[in-house]
């Protein structure tokens, strides 16, 4: 059953996911590896509407000493961290609040670090309007590491000055619309239920490749509910050459539109 290594170390951790995260985070990341191309589905199955799970695996597809050699899943954290604020919408407890705070100042961070300003600003503001309603959150606040810390200050300015174990910022290059630039673009398959209703219909998919220009990442931007898992499913099979900035491999950034035809 997937994840269930995993949970049995959450659960032999007296503290739960606040526990050892270093054991958590690579039995994690052995389970991850051991999925492969299904971990996305798994993961999302396994961490269900349960706001905990939420905020602690947001972390261990991010941030680099839980990743143990794994590629970061940005995109997919941001997904997770939004769905947590909607599970803990109605909670006032300081607990949740706290959680509120963390995940407020995390996205912040990310969208910063994708070029999204006005996103950074607007996450950064709502973790402060909540520590502004009180005095006593900060033993509820996850701690940042000093890149993160550095990232935040300067939300509404340059990061550049902006180190995390002597590396700037990761660069992706965002190359926008990719269907023309594609090596390899996959014909998605339209949905057996959906075929005696005879539905046309696109999906807009954004996606982040690797430096390889495999796809890692991608989440629909527009398009009927109903063909989602099909779009996403035919974006991550799609291939891509390589992109280089100064002579070194990036990753990319941009979105791909599938159409989908009844036969």
């Amino acid at each position: 059953m997937p994840f269930q290594s995993f949970e049995a170390a959450v659960t032999a951790e007296k503290a739960g996911f606040a526990g050892n995260k270093e054991n958590l985070s690579r039995v994690f990341n052995a389970e991850r590896i051991r999925l492969g191309q299904s971990f996305e589905t798994e993961l999302l199955k396994f961490i269900g509407d349960d706001a905990e799970k939420h905020f602690w695996i947001s972390s261990f597809i991010t941030a680099r000493s839980y990743l143990h050699g794994n590629t970061p899943l940005p995109d997919l954290a941001f997904r997770i961290r939004t769905r947590a604020l909607e599970l803990l919408a109605d909670s006032v407890d300081e607990k949740s609040l706290g959680r509120k705070v963390t995940i407020y100042r995390d996205l912040a961070v990310s969208s910063k670090l994708a070029g999204k300003q006005d996103d950074a600003t607007r996450f950064r503001d709502k973790a402060e309007s909540i520590l502004a309603g009180s005095t006593s959150l900060s033993a509820y606040v996850s701690g940042r590491t000093e890149f993160d810390i550095c990232v935040y200050r300067n939300i509404s300015g340059n990061i550049d000055a902006c180190k995390e174990d002597g590396a700037p910022p990761e660069k992706i290059v965002s190359r926008g619309w990719l269907n023309s630039q594609a090596l390899e673009m996959i014909k998605p398959i339209y949905p057996v239920e959906l075929k005696g209703k005879r539905i046309k219909a696109q999906v807009d998919v954004g996606i982040m490749t690797d430096t390889s220009g495999n796809v890692i990442s991608a989440t629909v931007i527009r398009g009927p509910k109903e063909f989602h898992k099909a779009a996403v499913d035919a974006a991550m099979r799609t291939k891509f050459g390589p992109v280089t900035l100064s002579g070194q491999p990036v990753k990319t950034s941009g979105w791909l539109s599938f159409v989908f035809s009844p036969q």
